[in-house]
């Protein structure tokens, strides 16, 4: 009897294994962020300077865990959810605790940086005369922006959206998951090219990474846009060209109308100055409409020059000149002449037509 009783009180005194076991609940944030609100099971808790959120004594069950998807930390640094480590999508979920559970949420670290465009001889470009430009990130992905940074205001903005003019938001940490965990990658990025009061333009391949209150520089270079590296030689004989047919045509007209008024009353005309007195062979009259690779969409008279190919150039009497968003730009001396491996679309007409016409011929099925 002694025995059993023994035992009996050696199993009382040894505490049970289950209920000993420690369960709680670690929640880290990638990167590190002090001061983000979790909600369990209607709780609040806040992160650390470490950026984690440490709950012990937890009783096994399932908890609904959630937090913000955005949040404006600054008025130069916001975040925005990206993931969590176990690959659930969504700040709202619902975690199984059974022991000890770890988990990571990683969030997008925007920054509000100042954007500047400027020309390689140093002077600054005023906002309005910068059209779309296309920046690339340092994982390889491309994005055309649709211009200078108007800002963004007023009160259909929300707070974490909005942005004054001359600035733009940029992600500078980007998440990725490798073997179940989540690693923040600093962002950096480059302008492939820019617009320029409608021609596209190159510019410096400088690397840029967003941070608290930077500058972003983008210097272009204005001097040759994006046309080829004879376009110098091309200004200079562009303008001679058109300014030779001009010539000519006044001279020939000119020649036309004294040889009329010399045989004007005679009673009877030579055969050679009849000849004369017929009025000039009227000049074919086409109008052209050229989209070019650069987005300039160019229209005016095609010049029919003695002797030129075709094949190698379009010469025309500009009329007009558009940009890539369409509305109308200064006419430059190139032009005058369009190089078949430039255009991109070319239209003829009997008679400039009209804007109705445009969109009504754009908008028919081919």
């Amino acid at each position: 009897m002694l025995p059993f009783a023994i035992v009996t009180l050696f199993l009382a005194l040894v505490p049970d294994r289950a209920s000993a076991q420690v369960r709680s609940l670690v929640i880290e944030t990638v990167p590190p962020i002090e001061g983000i609100t979790f909600r369990i099971d209607g709780e609040a808790y806040t992160t650390d300077q470490e950026g984690v959120v440490s709950i012990d004594d937890v009783e096994p069950g399932r908890y609904e865990v959630g937090t913000t998807d955005r949040l404006l930390l600054t008025d130069s640094q916001r975040i925005e959810f990206a993931a969590w480590s176990d690959g659930v999508s969504e700040t709202n979920r619902v975690v199984d605790i059974e022991g000890s559970t770890r988990l990571q949420i990683g969030f997008r670290v925007d920054y509000l940086v100042v954007e500047t465009f400027r020309m390689s001889e140093g002077e600054d470009l005023k906002p309005e005369s910068i059209g779309p430009f296309a920046i690339l990130d340092d994982a390889g992905e491309s994005t055309t922006l649709p211009g200078s940074s108007l800002g963004l205001a007023g009160p259909t903005a929300i707070m974490w959206e909005r942005f004054p003019a001359g600035t733009r938001w940029l992600p500078a940490t980007r998440i990725v998951s490798e073997n179940g965990q989540l690693e923040a990658e600093e962002a950096s990025y480059t302008v492939r090219w820019a617009t320029v009061h409608g021609e596209r333009v190159n510019a410096s391949n400088v690397w840029f990474t967003p941070s608290q209150g930077a500058d972003w520089v983008i210097e272009v270079d204005t001097s040759t846009g994006s046309l080829p590296g004879s376009l110098p030689l091309v200004l200079i004989l562009v303008p001679l060209l058109i300014g030779g047919v001009s010539v000519w045509l006044l001279l020939r007209a000119r020649i036309g109308k004294r040889s009329q008024q010399s045989v004007a009353g005679r009673h009877r005309i030579p055969r050679k100055l009849d000849r004369l007195r017929k009025p000039l062979k009227e000049t074919k009259r086409e109008f052209v409409r050229a989209k070019m690779l650069n987005g300039r969409t160019v229209e005016g008279w095609r010049l029919d020059v003695p002797g030129a190919n075709p094949s190698e150039a379009v010469i025309l009497s500009v009329t007009g000149v558009r940009g890539p968003d369409g509305t109308r730009v200064r006419s430059q001396p190139i032009d005058s002449l369009l190089l078949p491996s430039q255009i991109e679309q070319i239209e003829s007409f009997a008679e400039p037509p009209s804007d109705s016409q445009l969109e009504k011929r754009e908008s028919s099925p081919v």
